[in-house]
C-alpha cells in the first residue's frame, strides 16, 4: 500500500479510490505525482512553459513568466519589440490550463490591438509551436463580435475593447494591454468590476468553503509601453507597484512586480538588430524615442508654454493628406488619397522658409490645414424658433512636409505642388528670414520639370509693399506674408494655445493607433519592400510626433513691460513646425473674424494692412 502523502488533506488522501481500477489516477502515487507537478508548475509558470508546452525563451521572458505566476498585482514598462503581446498570450494560456474555470479577460483600447494576441500570437504562433498547446484549446471563436478562446478545462480567453461595450464581462485575471491608452475612468468603472474570485466546484464543497486561504486574489495585470509623465494615471499605477512591491519583500509576501525594459533588451536577445535600431531612430523625433525605445519616464517641462495633453485631447483626424506622387502627375492618374472638399470649406498651405541645407535644427516645413466652417443650433421656444450660431473654423492638420533648406526656385515648387496637390486657397508665408526671397519666386511663372507643369504666378493679399516688388498681369492674390513682430508674435501664441484648449484644432491620430487600424489598409503600405515606401506612409503621422514634441518643448517669458509673451526653443531643439501651424492658425483666426460677422455674404477677401 503506498504511503499516505503528508501534504494531502483528507479527501485528496482517498481521491483514487474514486476512479475505475484502469484509470491512470486510480493509483496514489499518481495523484500525488499530479498534485506535486500542478503545485510545482503553479509556482513556476516558465517551467511550464518550456517542460510541458515545449516551447523555448529567452532568459528575461522566463524571469517576467515566473514573476507574474506567483503575483496578483503585476506592471510591466516596456519599449517597442520586447514581446510584449507573446508574454500576454503565453501568460494567458499557462493560467487558464494550470487553473481551471479561469476566465482571463484582455482589455484594450480597440478591440483590433487585443485581437491581434490571440489570433497572430496564441493561434499562428504558439498553438504552431506546441502541440500540447493545442491539445488544451477546445476551439477559438473570432468573429466582429466576439474574440474568445475555449479551453477543454472550462477556462476562457477574452478579448474585450475597454469601453461601454465591454460592460457585463467577468474575470478572475484582467490583463489592461497597452493601459496608458485606455482611461482612467473606463478602467475604474467598467474594467475593474470585471474581477472575481474564480469559480471552482470544490469551493462548494463544506469541507473546503470556510478555508479562506483558498479564495484566490483576482489577477490585475498592467503592461504599456512608457508615456510622458503629465499627470497621466499610468504613473500612479506604477507608483503603486513599486511601493507594494517593496513592502511585499520586506514582509516576505510577495504578491507584486513592477518590471521595466529599455531597447537593449531586444538588441541582446536579437529581437532587432542594432541597423534596425538605428533606422528607427533617425525617423523618430527625441521624445519619441526616449518614450517608446529607451523607455524613460519623462517629465513634462513645468515651464512649458503648451502641455502634452493639449495636443492629444486633440489628436482625433484619422485622414491624413498624401501629396501626388510625379510619376502619377505625370500619367495623369488621379490621387487615391485625395481628400473631397466640403462646403465652405478652406484649404490653407503654412509655410516657414529654411535656406541652410545642413543646419540640423532649421527647416522648411509646409503645413496643410483645413478650415471647416462649424454652426451650434441653440433652441429658443419653439423648433421653428432656434437659432444657428456660428462656432468658427475648425482647424484640421491633415498633412506636413519638411525639407532641409534648398534652393530658393526648389523651395517655391514644392509649395506650387502642395498648393495644387491640396487644392488649396491661400498660402500663408513667413517673409523672415528670407522668406520674402520665396514669395519673390512664388510671383513669377515657375516651370516644374519634374512634372512638366507651368504655375501661374501669386501675388500677395496683404501687403502693398510685397505686392509691389513684383507685378504680373493676372497674378492671383492668394500669398498671406507674416512679418511677425514681438507683440504680434505674442499674439500668435496665445491664439494658438486658444484653439488647443477649446479643442477647435484637430491633428493626426498617434501612428501606432493609425498602424493598428487605417494604414493596414494601404495595400502599397502593407507590401513595401523600400523604405522609402513605408515613411511615404507613415510621413504625416511621424511629422505631427515631430510637432508636437517641438511644441511641449517650447518654453517662454513674460516680458513685464509689455507683456509679451516671447516662445523660445532650448539648445538645438526645433520650433519649424510651430511656427507653421500657428501662423496658418493666425491666417484662421483672421478669416473667422469674417465669419462670425454679421454679413452673410461672406466670401474669400483680401486683407491689406
Amino acid at each position: 500500500m503506498a504511503r499516505r502523502n503528508k501534504y494531502a488533506d483528507d479527501k485528496q488522501a482517498v481521491l483514487h479510490t474514486k476512479f475505475p481500477s484502469t484509470h491512470f489516477l486510480s493509483n496514489p502515487t499518481n495523484v500525488d505525482h499530479t498534485y506535486r507537478w500542478c503545485t510545482f508548475f503553479r509556482r513556476n509558470l516558465h517551467r511550464f512553459a518550456t517542460d510541458y508546452l515545449g516551447l523555448k525563451l529567452h532568459w528575461y521572458q522566463a524571469i517576467i513568466l515566473y514573476l507574474m505566476g506567483i503575483c496578483n498585482f503585476i506592471v510591466i514598462v516596456a519599449c517597442r519589440a520586447a514581446a510584449k503581446s507573446f508574454i500576454i498570450a503565453l501568460y494567458s494560456c499557462c493560467r487558464c490550463i494550470l487553473y481551471p474555470n479561469s476566465k482571463v479577460v484582455i482589455a484594450s483600447a480597440t478591440k483590433g490591438q487585443a485581437k491581434l494576441i490571440v489570433t497572430s500570437k496564441i493561434r499562428n504562433e504558439l498553438m504552431a509551436w506546441s502541440p500540447k498547446l493545442r491539445e488544451e484549446i477546445k476551439g477559438i471563436k473570432d468573429n466582429q463580435n466576439e474574440v474568445i478562446v475555449y479551453f477543454k478545462n472550462g477556462s476562457t480567453i477574452t478579448v474585450v475593447t475597454a469601453g461601454e461595450s465591454g460592460r457585463g464581462n467577468r474575470s478572475s485575471a484582467l490583463i489592461r494591454e497597452e493601459y496608458r491608452q485606455i482611461k482612467k475612468e473606463i478602467d475604474d468603472s467598467i474594467l475593474s468590476p470585471f474581477q472575481t474570485i474564480r469559480q471552482t466546484q470544490y469551493l462548494l464543497d463544506p469541507y473546503y468553503e470556510n478555508i479562506s486561504e483558498l479564495k484566490e486574489e483576482p489577477i490585475n495585470t498592467y503592461i504599456s509601453s512608457s508615456w510622458l509623465d503629465n499627470g497621466h494615471w499610468m504613473w500612479d499605477i506604477v507608483d503603486m507597484a513599486e511601493s507594494n512591491m517593496l513592502k511585499s519583500y520586506q514582509t516576505g509576501d510577495i504578491d507584486t512586480c513592477l518590471l521595466a525594459f529599455d531597447e537593449s533588451i531586444t538588441l541582446k536577445h536579437n529581437i532587432r538588430t542594432m541597423k534596425q535600431m538605428q533606422n528607427e531612430k533617425k525617423k523618430q523625433d527625441s521624445l519619441t524615442w526616449r518614450l517608446e525605445y529607451l523607455n524613460e519616464r519623462v517629465k513634462e517641462n513645468t515651464s512649458a508654454f503648451f502641455s502634452y495633453s493639449m495636443f492629444s485631447t486633440n489628436m482625433r483626424c484619422k485622414k491624413p493628406f498624401y501629396p501626388r506622387k510625379n510619376v502619377d502627375v505625370l500619367a495623369h492618374r488621379r490621387n487615391p488619397y485625395a481628400i473631397p472638399k466640403q462646403q465652405g470649406e478652406i484649404r490653407i498651405v503654412a509655410c516657414d522658409m529654411a535656406f541652410v541645407t545642413n543646419k540640423k535644427n532649421d527647416n522648411s516645413i509646409f503645413s496643410c490645414i483645413r478650415l471647416l466652417p462649424e454652426t451650434t443650433t441653440y433652441q429658443v421656444g419653439n423648433v421653428e424658433d432656434s437659432k444657428n450660431m456660428k462656432r468658427g473654423y475648425r482647424r484640421i492638420v491633415c498633412g506636413m512636409e519638411s525639407i532641409q533648406g534648398g534652393e530658393g526656385d526648389m523651395q517655391a515648387i514644392k509649395i506650387k505642388q502642395l498648393y495644387a496637390d491640396f487644392d488649396a486657397d491661400y498660402c500663408v508665408l513667413d517673409a523672415r528670414n528670407g522668406g520674402i526671397l520665396i514669395y519673390d519666386r512664388l510671383a513669377r511663372v515657375l516651370y516644374d520639370e519634374e512634372r512638366d507643369v507651368e504655375y501661374e504666378p501669386w501675388t500677395c493679399m496683404n501687403d502693398e509693399g510685397a505686392s509691389n516688388r513684383i507685378k504680373i498681369e493676372g497674378a492671383r492674390p492668394i500669398v498671406f506674408i507674416i512679418n511677425a513682430s514681438e507683440r504680434l508674435n505674442s499674439e500668435i501664441a496665445m491664439e494658438f494655445k486658444s484653439v488647443l484648449e477649446n479643442q477647435m484644432i484637430d491633428f493626426l491620430i498617434p501612428l501606432q493607433e493609425a498602424q493598428e487600424s487605417l494604414i493596414e489598409k494601404i495595400p502599397e503600405y502593407n507590401n513595401a519592400t523600400s523604405a522609402d515606401t513605408q515613411i511615404f506612409y507613415e510621413n504625416p503621422y511621424l511629422q505631427t510626433q515631430e510637432l508636437v514634441t517641438e511644441c511641449i518643448e517650447l518654453t517662454y517669458t513674460k516680458k513685464e513691460q509689455t507683456g509679451a509673451i516671447v516662445i523660445s526653443e532650448q539648445g538645438n531643439n526645433r520650433k519649424d513646425r510651430y511656427t507653421s501651424v500657428s501662423y496658418g492658425n493666425h491666417f484662421a483666426c483672421l478669416l473667422e473674424k469674417d465669419l462670425l460677422s454679421d454679413n452673410d455674404e461672406y466670401d474669400y477677401c483680401c486683407l491689406f494692412n
